[in-house]
């Protein structure tokens, strides 16, 4: 009994010893065919995570960059198969500029094996660039919420102040011009009028509603996209600088319209007005359509 409890034991220090201190590589004097590139980033302008496809005999890679970006001297980041090896080097310089933005890397794999990978940088294409229409503005409102007497539901803004017509013809441009280091996407927008020149001033009978469905600021800014998210934050330029907006943002299946939402919480009803002002007081949600038009 002493003797086979030694030896467990024996054994047990033995196996402690190695996972402590063995450095053995567990595929040594197994060579490796793999030729694959698994990761590749450039050092400026990327947006994303590149678009790695492989097949048995080609690869190909797609990057996705701020359109702008100067491709003359990038360096990328590659990350290959287990001890596989790219030419050119991780690291070492390029010019992207050229040639179709194409370069081709080889990537040899520890066995002496080749496989030739294709990589391409395209302009980034954000979903948001381009030019938006107002199509609608609309609002949700409560009314003695769980109360028996309450009421409630969803209405055109213009429905209860006319003013709010003049949002239903207003173009929204969005524009890429960067990226941050965590993802993010940032750019410009304008709001500018419509053909009738204004914009809504949302007023009724003598209350100033300005602050509930003034969301979606005049003129011209900046935003952040995070597709994280899911959110856009709008800051506006000029005298409205600092009064930053973040909404969630709701395309639809082939990103031909756009939803932007804002909370305009908490309720101010004016118990002695109409049955509009009641509603303008108790509006919980505001929301813009638009539609894309180019």
């Amino acid at each position: 009994m002493n003797l086979r409890i030694t030896t467990i034991g024996a054994g047990m220090l033995l196996g402690l010893s190695c996972l402590s201190g063995c450095t053995d590589d567990p595929f040594e004097g197994i060579e490796s065919n793999e030729r694959a590139i698994t990761v590749f980033s450039l050092d400026k302008g990327q947006i994303g995570v590149a678009d790695i496809v492989r097949t048995p005999e080609t690869g190909t890679v797609t990057v996705y960059v701020v359109r702008g970006t100067d491709l003359t001297n990038v360096v990328p980041r590659i990350e290959t198969s287990y001890k596989a090896h790219v030419s050119p080097a991780s690291g070492e310089a390029v010019n992207f500029a050229t040639g179709n933005r194409t370069k081709t890397y080889s990537v040899t794999s520890e066995s002496g094996q080749t496989r030739e990978w294709t990589v391409q940088v395209k302009d980034y294409q954000s979903d948001m660039d381009g030019t938006w229409k107002v199509t609608n503005m609309q609002f949700q409102y409560f009314i003695g919420e769980g109360e028996s007497w309450g009421w409630n539901g969803t209405k055109n803004v213009a429905s209860n102040m006319a003013d709010a017509t003049k949002e239903n013809d207003n173009t929204l441009e969005f524009t890429t011009t960067g990226v941050t280091a965590d993802g993010k996407i940032t750019g410009t927008y304008t709001h500018s009028p419509g053909p009738d020149g204004a914009f809504a001033d949302f007023n009724y009978k003598g209350t100033d509603y300005n602050y509930k469905f003034r969301r979606l600021p005049k003129n011209q800014g900046t935003f952040v996209r995070d597709f994280t998210a899911n959110t856009i934050t709008f800051s506006p330029g000029g005298q409205a600088t600092g009064q930053t907006k973040t909404v969630a943002i709701e395309f639809n299946a082939d990103k031909s319209t756009l939803k932007i939402p804002f909370n305009v919480q908490p309720y101010d009803i004016d118990w002695n007005g109409d049955g509009n002002k009641k509603e303008l007081g108790g509006a919980k949600t505001t929301w813009y359509m638009l539609q894309k038009v180019n």
